[in-house]
C-alpha cells in the first residue's frame, strides 16, 4: 500500500488486485510537527513489538465431569494407537433446538484456558466457560449399530434436552 500526505488530506492507493478502491480522508491542516507526530504514530502501529506470551499450565480438577468406565477405556486406546496424548474436548456452543449444544472433539495439547480432567491416564478438557455448563456431567462413549461417538449422558446443569442429546436448555435457579 502507498502512502502520500499532505496538510489537506490523506490519500490511500492499493493495488489494483485488490478490491478496495483509492480512498481519501479529509483532515484538518496540520502543522509540520503534528505531521511528523503522526507519521511516528503511524509507523509505531504498523510495526507493533512482539510481546512473549507466558503459557500457563491448565488447571487440573478431578470434581469437573465424570468419565464412564467404556470413555476411559476408549480415550486410553486412541492415545496407545497414535503413541500421543488425546484429550477428549467438550465445550458448548450456543444454538441447538434447546439453546445450547455439547461439542465433542479430540485434541493433542490443552489450551491455557482448559480445565483437565484425569481419569486414569485418560484425558479430557473444558474451557473455563463451558465448565459451569456441565460441571458434574457423565461422558460415555457408545458404540452402536447407528455409530460410534462419545455422548453427554447425563448433565446435573441442564434441565432439559433434545431427544437426541446434542443440545440442552440450563436450569434457571
Amino acid at each position: 500500500m502507498v502512502r502520500s500526505y499532505n496538510t489537506d488530506s490523506v490519500a490511500l492507493r492499493v493495488p489494483k488486485n485488490t478490491a478496495t478502491a483509492a480512498a481519501t480522508f479529509s483532515l484538518p491542516k496540520l502543522s509540520k510537527d503534528e505531521m511528523a507526530d503522526l507519521e511516528n504514530k503511524i509507523s509505531t502501529y504498523s510495526n507493533p513489538q512482539k510481546v512473549p506470551i507466558k503459557k500457563e499450565t491448565p488447571h487440573v480438577s478431578e470434581e469437573a465431569v465424570h468419565l464412564t468406565d467404556s470413555a476411559i477405556k476408549r480415550l486410553n486406546y486412541l492415545s496407545e494407537q497414535r503413541k500421543k496424548t488425546q484429550y477428549l474436548r467438550l465445550r458448548v456452543d450456543s444454538g441447538g433446538c434447546y439453546g445450547f449444544s455439547y461439542m465433542l472433539d479430540m485434541d493433542e495439547e490443552p489450551a491455557v484456558d482448559d480445565v483437565v480432567v484425569d481419569r486414569n491416564g485418560a484425558k479430557m478438557v473444558i474451557d473455563e466457560v463451558s465448565l459451569p455448563l456441565v460441571r458434574g456431567a457423565t461422558i460415555d462413549w457408545q458404540d452402536r449399530l447407528i455409530g460410534q461417538a462419545f455422548i453427554v449422558l447425563a448433565n446435573p446443569q441442564a434441565s432439559g434436552g433434545c431427544g437426541c442429546g446434542s443440545s440442552f436448555e440450563i436450569k434457571m435457579d
